[in-house]
């Protein structure tokens, strides 16, 4: 599961530069304990599950076998919020990919080009190769709740 993840993050896809869509910055609100909160939308169906990669170095972004946490989600709609509790405080970066045919996999077709929905921490500027880890960090602290919104980008 974790390799199949991590193809994500392995494969030169799609991003250039750090700079943000929508506005969608992560960004903090109360709380009694530290945890993420990652926000996916943009589902083009409700097909398939989420699979979410969290990072905390950029040895790890780009490796096909760690992970500081990882799941996936069954799609129940098409907003979803996931809370990873009890997080070290430190610098992270999530990726998710929207499995819709439940293979396990990222599919890619032409050009290694995603024929399944993707996205990343920063919500960085679709390009052709893959988003660095300073792209997709975060910050959080003890006692913070970090909410992470992630657009789901479909070619």
């Amino acid at each position: 599961m974790k390799k199949l993840l991590l193809l994500l993050l392995c494969v030169p896809l799609i991003f250039s530069t750090c700079k943000k869509e929508n506005g969608l910055d992560p960004y903090v609100e109360p709380s009694l304990s530290t945890e993420i909160l990652i926000e996916v939308d943009g589902f083009e169906s409700l097909e398939g599950d989420l699979f979410i990669a969290i990072n905390n170095s950029s040895e790890q972004f780009i490796s096909d076998t760690e992970f500081y946490k990882d799941t996936i989600i069954d799609i129940i709609s098409d907003n979803i919020i996931v809370t990873i509790e009890d997080v070290i405080p430190g610098v992270y970066a999530v990726s998710v990919f929207h499995d819709e045919n439940q293979d396990a996999e990222l599919n890619l077709g032409f050009l290694n080009i995603p024929e399944e929905g993707f996205g990343f921490s920063n919500n960085p500027a679709i390009g052709f190769s893959q988003p660095s880890f300073d792209d997709c960090e975060f910050v959080i602290e003890e006692g913070q709740s970090v909410v992470v919104p992630i657009s789901l980008v479909y070619f």
